[in-house]
């Protein structure tokens, strides 16, 4: 069967396309790879003015990667941690010595509440 100036056409559109969701898949995983690999790392994360955590060993370093779009703080509700952490900044603590569940909130929005666990 001959090949035809249609069947080139539609061959090179394809050809075309396919380039283009390549070099997109390309682009979107070199944006996304950077962020989320600091904050996969972190033991507690700030995001759309929420906290998610991991559960840390007693006295571990305790990182905080604020993935949110303004500045705010973890302050532990009985006082025994409090930082101020700046938009996309990491920052660092001591977590409790004691095993068990630490309650923490934002001084600056205090809609937010989180809970880090100590065992």
């Amino acid at each position: 069967m001959p090949i035809t100036t249609a069947t080139r056409s539609r061959r090179s559109r394809l050809a075309l396309l396919a380039g283009v969701v390549l070099a997109l898949a390309l682009i979107l995983s070199a944006c996304g790879g950077g962020g989320s690999s600091k904050a996969s790392n972190a033991d507690i994360v700030v995001h759309d003015f929420g906290f998610a955590t991991k559960t840390v060993a007693p006295g571990a370093t305790v990182t905080v990667h604020d993935n949110g779009p303004s500045t705010h703080t973890v302050s532990a509700d009985n006082g025994s941690f409090d930082l101020t952490i700046d938009s996309g900044k990491d920052k660092t603590f001591t977590a409790p010595t004691k095993a068990g569940t630490y309650k923490f909130h934002c001084n600056i929005h205090p809609q937010m509440h989180g809970v880090l666990t100590v065992q």
